[in-house]
């Protein structure tokens, strides 16, 4: 027995495995790499395309809320120039049923006033007639003034 094994002996050994380390690197390992690869494009460009998206739906979001803000200020301003003409509206009818009503007060206190001296005549008048009665019945006489 040597120690040394016989070349030809080692060779046709090795040689099934080496064909099976190459059978298998292109029947099963280089197709699964490949496949690997393919997956790992589809992803990174999956991940760059939902950027994409992202992007595009944030850029859409900004114009949609600048378009929101506009239309509320718009909406907002619409509101204080009503308001303001509503304002005017109601200042005019309240100053002219103020007219109105003044109008109506300063001719009552004159009626009020005509009638309180027409009033202050009559019982002047029947306050002196009365007097000069009892002063009348007082005395048995009728007064000379009367």
């Amino acid at each position: 027995m040597s120690i040394i094994p016989d070349p030809v002996a080692v060779l046709l050994n090795i040689l099934p495995f080496f064909l099976a380390i190459v059978g298998m690197y292109r029947i099963i390992l280089k197709p699964m790499v490949a496949y690997l690869d393919e997956r790992n494009d589809a992803i990174e460009g999956g991940k760059q395309e939902a950027a994409e998206i992202e992007a595009r739906i944030t850029e859409r979001a900004e114009e949609y809320d600048a378009r929101l803000a506009q239309a509320r200020q718009t909406v907002s301003g619409l509101r204080a120039d009503r308001r303001a003409e509503s304002q005017e509206a109601y200042d005019a009818q309240i100053a002219l049923v103020r007219s109105d009503a003044d109008t109506a007060i300063s001719s009552a206190l004159d009626e009020i006033n005509a009638a309180r001296a027409v009033a202050a005549a009559t019982m002047k008048q029947n306050v002196d007639d009365l007097a000069n009665a009892v002063a009348g019945r007082v005395l048995g006489r009728e007064l000379a003034g009367s």
